[in-house]
């Protein structure tokens, strides 16, 4: 029942609008026509900004470039904390071990009991 009301209410619209179109004066649809004509032109000849095509390849071409350097640029390897040392450092119980750290390297160095 309701896809009958759309019907009948597109065939309503059809015919209201065909009507002001019929009803439009020379000079209108004249101006309506070259409207049309100068906008299918438009999109038909549109010409390449080459220069605009151009400058973004060497953008992206430099981008490219400096993110190749920066990944060539940084080490290899990177350095692993191992566990025993990772455990020490983010315990809070030996906060006397940071206190003296200098002592302890000191003692590491001259390779004296600790």
């Amino acid at each position: 029942m309701a896809k009958h009301n759309e019907d009948e209410l597109k065939v309503t619209i059809r015919q209201a609008l065909d009507e002001s179109v019929d009803a439009l004066d020379a000079n209108t649809l004249s101006r309506i026509r070259q409207i049309r004509a100068q906008a299918v032109d438009k999109t038909v000849t549109r010409h390449v900004n080459w220069f605009g095509i151009m400058s973004g390849a060497l953008a992206t071409a430099c981008v490219m470039v400096f993110a190749v350097m920066i990944v060539l640029q940084s080490p290899a390897t990177l350095q692993t904390v191992p566990v025993d040392d990772l455990e020490l450092i983010s315990s809070s119980d030996n906060l006397e071990l940071f206190e003296e750290l200098e002592f302890y390297e000191w003692l590491e160095e001259y390779e004296l009991p600790g």
